[in-house]
């Protein structure tokens, strides 16, 4: 299996900025998900979110605790006093026997979603799905068929254009921004989800019925845990190797349709070999690829996805991490400079109305500067070939071998 690490050339900030978005949307929010309290630190003059945790057997029901990683990624930039995993009533966290729980997601109102042209098909694929604790499970298929190519959308790249990915993230909790999200951006632009959406396989299925392929977001433990709390079921460096796939499956399971994951903070949990170990084995058992958009000169990433035979790259650019049409702007121009350089970048952003409306104008002017739109899957498994190859040029010769 390929393995990748883009150098970057610009480090990215340790601040998930989409996810500090969601902190605000949230908040907007407090009437449609019910009790949320927000607390003011002294120190950050930041607001903290704490919400209800979902149920393993209700999968409408919603907790996130969204808080942003500490600037310096030394300590944390908001404090709350919630717990890490919550329970409700009469549930208390993942079942010690995953298959005992239910095996079905929780039905939901019946939506009939409209198709694009573009459309991408039906899901979840017979044959690439098991029971987990939370719903169904993406497995690799009897034939060999893997959900990170039965799930991307299909492209083929144009040799020596450059190419540019594009990766919008925070979705499913604000319908508007949402929607927004996939109605005005071309299909090429690859969507992230938060696991813990009401109604996350609607979601999926409407933004794969508008042609887009779908991540889901994983909660990662940043450095200052659990004061800065990515929400519950974080993968945790200290947790074993059991625990972190438990709730792995966990959140894996939450919905089907998504070609791939990527981290919600995690600057403390991508610094351990050992429990990245037992998460990218989980990812590469399942036939899942995996975009990091946190520094990786401080991390694990490359050398443990390498040993596990990860397919995974990382985002090249924040482009919004100050919501501005100038700033957004400038960023886009660096992505654009970054492509013709290195002959790919990818970009990642949240769900702000700014940032949609900065992508629609960005992206419809993209064909005629000579760049290629293609979807994150595309160059994700472009840069892991291209790396397989250069592997494969240099590896030493057999005992034996003879030149003709």
């Amino acid at each position: 299996m390929a393995r990748f690490a883009t150098a970057l050339a610009n480090p990215l900030p340790a601040i998930n900025l989409h996810l500090v978005g969601g902190i605000t949307l949230f908040a907007l929010t407090s009437s449609v998900l019910g009790s949320i309290a927000l607390f003011g630190s002294d120190r950050s003059a930041r607001p903290m979110v704490s919400l209800n945790v979902p149920s393993l057997a209700d999968s409408a029901s919603v907790h996130a605790g969204l808080r942003p990683e500490s600037a310096n990624s030394h300590g944390p930039s908001a404090i709350t006093s919630h717990n890490a995993e919550p329970s409700l009533s009469g549930v208390h966290g993942l079942p010690s026997n995953p298959s005992a729980a239910a095996h079905e997601p929780t039905a939901t109102h019946q939506t009939v979603i409209p198709q694009s042209a573009d459309a991408l098909g039906p899901v979840p694929i017979a044959g690439l799905t098991e029971p987990g604790p939370g719903g169904l499970l993406p497995k690799i298929g009897a034939d060999g068929q893997r959900p990170s190519t039965a799930y991307a959308r299909p492209y083929q790249l144009e040799a020596g254009k450059p190419v540019v990915s594009l990766v919008v993230g925070g979705l499913g909790m604000m319908k508007r921004t949402t929607m927004a999200a996939i109605e005005d951006l071309p299909p090429e632009v690859t969507l992230s989800f938060v696991p813990y959406t009401p109604d996350l396989q609607t979601w999926i299925s409407q933004a794969r019925a508008f042609g887009h392929e779908v991540l889901i977001e994983l909660p990662m433990e940043p450095f200052g845990y659990p004061d800065t709390d990515p929400g519950p079921y974080t993968l945790l460096s200290t947790a074993s190797s059991a625990e972190n796939t438990r709730r792995l499956e966990w959140l894996l399971s939450r919905t089907s349709g998504y070609f791939g994951v990527t981290n919600y903070m995690g600057s403390k949990l991508t610094a351990s070999e050992h429990a990245l170990a037992s998460i990218f084995r989980g990812l590469n058992h399942r036939g899942i690829d995996f975009l990091y958009d946190g520094e990786t000169r401080r991390s694990s990433l490359t050398k443990v996805a390498e040993k596990e035979g990860l397919t995974w790259s990382t985002a090249d650019r924040i482009i919004d991490a100050k919501q501005t049409v100038a700033a957004i702007d400038d960023q886009l121009l660096r992505l654009e400079a970054m492509a013709i350089q290195n002959g790919s970048a990818i970009g990642k952003g949240f769900s702000w109305p700014v940032t949609i409306k900065q992508l629609k104008e960005w992206t419809g002017s993209l064909s005629d500067k000579g760049y290629q739109l293609a979807p994150v899957s595309a160059v994700i498994k472009m840069r892991n070939q291209k790396a397989n190859n250069a592997t494969a040029a240099h590896a030493p010769e057999p005992a034996g071998a003879s030149h003709h």
